[in-house]
């Protein structure tokens, strides 16, 4: 049964709620149709699962069982009542999960890490206190600090489209905060732990005001042993701060949970920067169900390496290089223009990411899906870049 742009918005009238659960299932966020020119024709084509939307860096599988049990378990219990929040323990839990030697006293939640990128960007940047960012790199703190009236400094990524740590710690002289995106996005790169500590020395030594914020979104997704958290950085110095996400590796982008870890005080600074929201019951349960089931994080991150590769060496057969990617998707060189590229492949039913400047004209962000999704998705690239 075909879905009509006209039916479509006459059911959103009707209930929106089960419109767009049909539309967006478990796992799947609203990245992606925020950036499309119609959102409303987006939400109809997945509809009608006529489309492929690996575009939005989601998790395809959604959260693990156990997740999803517990979830289902508030659902049918108490959540109908007001008088209950989120599990005091949630921060402990997210403590002891981490390790390096984080108390819940170093931890902070938000409604999304995208709530932590602002009140980090409000804590530190102002019109005397610029941003450093990497480019290309993800550019939440970049819209924030244009809001504010701040230069924003812009350093290059390097040849190998791994972030230029020298380039970033010169530019980080006299800046109010340092952005470092830890595996990159877009480029899907990362750089190790021993890396990133000796970064975060050398600019607390030299612009020892300096604040540093790793984002750590997609590290659960690492394969490469040497990557790992900034954690104990975190804890070493006053305002340098990691923060993760529920959103990525867990599945639960529907569910808006991310948390920051540092010392109290640089913490205390966040949360007087900008609200950071209330976490609500059901989405801690899913969370503390989460941090309680290794063993499906140990499935998702060997799913995820399973489909990485495949797209990667298919893409390698038709004579495509892919960065090393540690993430849930892939920067491409597809040697055209990333708006024709994408162009080509909606028209095929596959939606990919967005424009990446500087390298708009030359590489596209493809997120992986499922295994089933990433085949037929591969055809359709065969026959646009094989033309």
């Amino acid at each position: 049964m075909s879905l009509s742009r006209r039916t479509f918005v006459r059911t959103l009238g009707a209930g929106s709620a089960g419109a767009l659960s049909a539309a967006w299932g478990i796992g799947r966020g609203r990245t992606a149709l925020a950036w499309s020119s119609d959102p409303v024709e987006s939400a109809v084509q997945a509809a009608t699962q006529e489309i492929i939307r690996i575009s939005g860096n989601e998790n395809a599988r959604g959260p693990g069982r156990a997740a999803v049990e517990a979830m289902e378990e508030v659902l049918h219990g108490n959540v109908g009542r007001y008088g209950f929040s989120a599990p005091a323990d949630l921060a402990e839990a997210l403590a002891r999960n981490t390790g390096h030697g984080l108390t819940p006293e170093n931890v902070i939640t938000a409604t999304g890490s995208g709530a932590l990128l602002q009140a980090g960007t409000r804590a530190y940047v102002s019109p005397t206190r610029p941003l450093v960012n990497a480019t290309p790199s993800f550019l939440s703190t970049n819209r924030t600090a244009e809001t504010l009236g701040a230069e924003i400094r812009l350093v290059p990524v390097l040849a190998d489209l791994s972030i230029d740590l020298d380039g970033m710690a010169e530019a980080a002289n006299g800046a109010g905060m340092v952005f470092l995106c830890n595996p990159n996005n877009p480029t899907a790169t990362a750089h190790s732990h021993a890396d990133i500590a000796a970064y975060i020395r050398r600019v607390k030594s030299s612009s020892p005001d300096t604040a540093i914020l790793v984002d750590e979104a997609y590290i659960e997704y690492a394969t490469d042993p040497a990557v790992d958290t900034a954690a104990a950085e975190a804890l070493e110095y006053d305002d340098v701060f990691i923060t993760r996400t529920f959103s990525k590796a867990y599945g639960m982008a529907g569910m808006r949970l991310g948390w920051a870890a540092g010392r109290p005080a640089t913490l205390a600074k966040l949360q007087a920067a900008w609200g950071l929201g209330n976490i609500n019951v059901m989405t801690a349960a899913g969370a503390l169900a989460s941090l309680d089931d290794p063993d499906h994080m140990v499935a998702e991150r060997e799913e995820n390496r399973r489909i990485r590769e495949f797209t990667i060496n298919a893409f390698k057969e038709m004579g495509y290089e892919a960065t090393d990617s540690q993430t849930n998707f892939l920067f491409v060189n597809i040697r055209q223009p990333a708006a024709d590229f994408r162009d080509a492949a909606r028209e095929q039913g596959v939606m990919v990411g967005r424009d990446f400047p500087p390298m708009e004209n030359s590489h596209s962000r493809i997120s992986l899906g499922t295994m089933e999704e990433m085949q037929r998705a591969v055809e359709v690239f065969k026959r646009i870049l094989e033309t």
